[in-house]
């Protein structure tokens, strides 16, 4: 299905890079050309530098699938563990705890699992643990995004690392969205756990599987 716009969503100025992308990389074109006109051979540096962030702010479009019981990707990235444990902030159940890790060269966006109404954002400062620290899904900042779907809620967690500390939430209590729905960015080496009632899904993955947010399958929705 063709990706949702929400309302307080900036468009995209440039094609397939995030909006944030856009003055950066206009300073980064401007100091190319004022170098060529000046040093020549110093050019390639701003114009190297320009193109890495391009690469780090890439936003490409997605099609995800409407399959409504499908479980979808919530980043781009590597899965870091599936355990069970009790969420507490939230679903207040025991809960199947997917952690996916996100590298720096990973497209920074994390996604919406399923279709739903946002019911909660929170953001709690911490440190800034290397993200595979068993500890960091609990001491690190982080942003909580709660969900409410047809068929229970879910919770999911991004969590900054020890690079960029760069988190951003881009949408808030009451908005509706949909599969694949841009729900907020983590950049530069950070994490995201999503959290499901122990007994709402069948996972189809395991640790070491590489996954594209909005297009990979997590798992299968079982009603409660």
């Amino acid at each position: 299905m063709p990706e949702q716009t929400l309302p307080n969503e900036r468009p995209q100025l440039i094609p397939g890079l995030d909006p944030e992308a856009t003055p950066l990389l206009g300073l980064g074109l401007g100091l190319t050309g004022l170098t060529l006109g000046l040093r020549p051979r110093f050019a390639a540096v701003p114009l190297a530098l320009t193109a890495l962030t391009a690469a780090l702010y890439r936003d490409p479009e997605r099609t995800t699938p409407y399959e409504p019981a499908t479980l979808f990707a919530v980043a781009d990235g590597v899965v870091l563990n599936v355990d069970d444990v009790y969420e507490h902030r939230f679903i207040h159940s025991d809960c199947l705890r997917i952690s996916i890790g996100i590298s720096a060269l990973n497209v920074p966006f994390v996604r919406s699992p399923v279709a739903g109404m946002v019911r909660m954002v929170e953001h709690v400062a911490g440190e800034f643990r290397p993200v595979g620290d068993a500890e960091a899904g609990d001491r690190n900042d982080r942003i909580y995004l709660g969900l409410h779907t047809e068929w229970g809620p879910i919770l999911l967690a991004m969590i900054a690392g020890p690079i960029g500390r760069r988190l951003a939430c881009r949408v808030r209590p009451g908005d509706r969205v949909d599969a694949g729905t841009r729900l907020g960015t983590a950049r530069f080496g950070t994490r995201a756990d999503l959290y499901l009632q122990r007994d709402s899904a069948r996972l189809q993955v395991q640790s070491g599987a590489r996954l594209t947010a909005g297009t990979s399958r997590l798992g299968m929705v079982v009603p409660l």
